[in-house]
């Protein structure tokens, strides 16, 4: 690039014209920032495409699809700390998130806008995602959607991709933020009810969290689920894994619980009190599903990623077991209010999923596919 320049300076434009045309240039091609203040390995460079390393803003855009996501495969790790230090920044108030708009164009199905600027990772973005538990007799997910980001300085479009991979990896990488703040350091037995796609990300980031952990139950209402992730993730994480044929076994011997059901109003709460063990973690991912009220009612803390998107799913029905209105989850991550006071607490984080999660972990991805050449450029 440096050598062209000398050429078209020095045999084509004067230097009054040349200053003009790269003026020019500079105002519809240009760099991207990399993120700047959460991670000092991602401040310096720039995003890149191809040889070039620029963009034409305005004119074109890059598009992920999830095969595209999953060979770039940002390690649960890093996405774990990118967002605690989100909800950080959300604790000072340093990002601007209106609350979810919805429709709802079936029984218990739903559409979901969620927007979101974060000024200290240059991310601007939104996540489009509907769901409903009729897809599942469809032979579809439960969730599906894009993600889209846009260049804070124009506002234009400069990226959209799957969200499918981002949704499942980022909620399982709070439920770890939220074991590695609340567990008890000598957690050593976790428990997962419900073996889809949530199953597995959050026992991979359990695995992170949880230093001490030495073996994890997981029960699925069909067996063969809870199977096939007893015996893939064994050898892969160096854990025993173990299907079990109740909830109740999993949930007596649990330090850290985690439930990942279909999101219904009218699912079984299957969760009782006596089950819990004293000290236990709880993550659902499930909102309130699994509880029954008398389980929901024995937990001694409550927390949440967000209180007005608690409001929200509560004015909808759900969370109507909850006693106490929750303590909010970046407050807890900021130090200004305690976590867990002492071993036998039982603690219940009830998250339901922000736009922070999505757009901080959509804009690393977005990053590393430039810098690797990765995806399709489309002309808008």
């Amino acid at each position: 690039m440096n050598e062209l320049a000398r050429i078209f300076q020095k045999r084509l434009l004067p230097p009054r014209a040349w200053s003009r045309f790269i003026r020019g240039i500079n105002q519809r091609f240009r760099r991207f920032p990399a993120g700047r203040g959460l991670q000092s390995q991602h401040a310096s460079g720039s995003w890149q495409f191809s040889e070039g390393g620029w963009m034409n803003i305005g004119y074109e855009m890059l598009y992920l699809s999830r095969a595209d996501i999953e060979e770039i495969n940002l390690p649960m790790a890093e996405i774990m700390d990118l967002l605690e230090n989100a909800y950080i920044e959300k604790h000072g108030g340093r990002l601007d998130m209106p609350p979810k708009l919805g429709i709802s164009p079936a029984p218990e199905a739903f559409a979901h806008a969620m927007p979101c600027w974060l000024p200290s990772m240059h991310a601007a973005g939104l996540k489009w995602v509907g769901g409903t538990p009729a897809n599942k007799p469809r032979g579809l997910p439960f969730l599906g959607g894009l993600c889209i980001l846009n260049d804070p300085e124009s506002c234009m479009p400069v990226c959209v991709m799957d969200c499918s991979w981002i949704t499942a990896k980022r909620t399982g990488a709070k439920s770890g933020v939220c074991a590695r703040r609340f567990a008890r350091s000598d957690s050593r037995v976790l428990g997962i009810l419900g073996c889809g796609g949530q199953g597995y990300s959050n026992l991979e980031a359990m695995s992170i969290a949880l230093p001490a952990l030495e073996k994890v139950l997981v029960y699925n209402t069909s067996p063969e689920p809870a199977e096939r992730l007893a015996s893939s993730q064994s050898e892969r994480l160096g854990i025993p894994v173990r299907a079990v044929r109740s909830p109740r076994e999993v949930v007596e011997e649990s330090d850290v619980l985690v439930s990942a059901g279909w999101i219904s109003l009218s699912a079984s709460r299957t969760i009782e009190a006596e089950w819990l063990r004293p000290g236990a973690t709880l993550v659902p991912v499930d909102l309130d599903c699994m509880y029954t009220p008398g389980a929901m009612a024995s937990c001694d803390k409550y927390f949440t990623d967000d209180l007005a998107v608690y409001d929200h799913f509560r004015s909808m029905g759900f969370f109507s077991t909850v006693p106490d209105r929750p303590q909010e989850l970046c407050r807890a991550l900021a130090g200004r209010i305690p976590g867990r006071e002492n071993d036998g607490e039982r603690i219940i984080i009830l998250n339901n999923g922000l736009a922070l999660d999505d757009v901080s972990t959509a804009r690393r991805i977005f990053e590393l596919a430039l810098a690797a050449g990765r995806g399709t450029m489309l002309p808008l």
